[in-house]
């Protein structure tokens, strides 16, 4: 197996963008962003922080770091990322990739440069950090998330015959290819749509093994409650089977 995080194209890490959605993670967040910081090979300017209607202090401790913060009042993880590319598209700016990241700490700061590493050396579209394949902390993913990623790729895997193995929210992608997806969904369903629609323009997506930790504050957005579990259970089914049924073109 190749060793994705060394080698890395020093101009190319210059021009990648790393969107970062917060909410209410004032517990946690300065220490996963010093991680990020210290471990991940990109500079502060690599990152944007998507303050998203946080009611604690999030976005006053991601400014008092330096971080470039932005806000979004729509809730919704997707609504964050479509503020971040939303101002990238505006600023005119034209970086070679985008990097999705977590505002927990769960993602390891060294994935990052495995992640830049083989979309470098692949050319590849799209290219998503497998949890399920990489070493998860204890607790780290809940029975209901397992459950959740097994389903989803399953479903992949019957409708497009490819496996894959998670749909892990620390992943990259190319900017023109991105820009092509015309990413739309506002809230949970953001990472399948990625997904699929990959799938339906045959992108180049690559799959690889990257560590999972325990969040290092507070309560998944997502997992916390077995009701919220359940709704974006939902979310994601919908999604899928909307992108099968209304097909994106070419």
């Amino acid at each position: 197996m190749k060793n994705y995080s060394k080698g890395i194209n020093s101009e190319k890490v210059n021009n990648v963008f790393c969107i970062i959605p917060a909410r209410d993670e004032e517990e946690g967040i300065e220490r996963a962003l010093t991680g990020l910081l210290s471990g991940s090979g990109l500079s502060k300017s690599n990152f944007i922080v998507v303050n998203n209607a946080s009611k604690d202090q999030t976005s006053d401790i991601v400014k008092q770091m330096g971080f470039f913060s932005m806000n979004c009042h729509q809730i919704g993880y997707g609504s964050a990322c479509l503020v971040a590319l939303d101002w990238i598209k505006q600023a005119n700016l034209q970086p070679d990739y985008i990097l999705f990241c977590d505002a927990d700490g769960s993602d390891d700061p060294s994935d990052i440069q495995k992640l830049i590493r083989v979309i470098q050396e692949t050319g590849a579209d799209l290219v998503i950090g497998s949890r399920t394949i990489g070493v998860v902390e204890k607790g780290a993913l809940s029975p209901i998330q397992i459950f959740g990623n097994a389903l989803t790729c399953f479903l992949i895997l019957i409708f497009f015959r490819r496996k894959f193995s998670d749909m892990g929210p620390l992943r990259i992608i190319k900017y023109s290819s991105i820009l092509q997806l015309q990413m739309e969904d506002p809230t949970w369903g953001w990472n399948i749509e990625m997904h699929v629609k990959a799938l339906q323009f045959g992108f180049d997506i690559r799959e690889i093994s990257v560590n999972y930790r325990k969040r290092f504050a507070g309560v998944s957005k997502i997992s916390g409650t077995l009701s919220m579990s359940l709704r974006v259970g939902i979310k994601i089914l919908y999604t899928f089977f909307r992108l099968l049924l209304f097909r994106v073109h070419r």
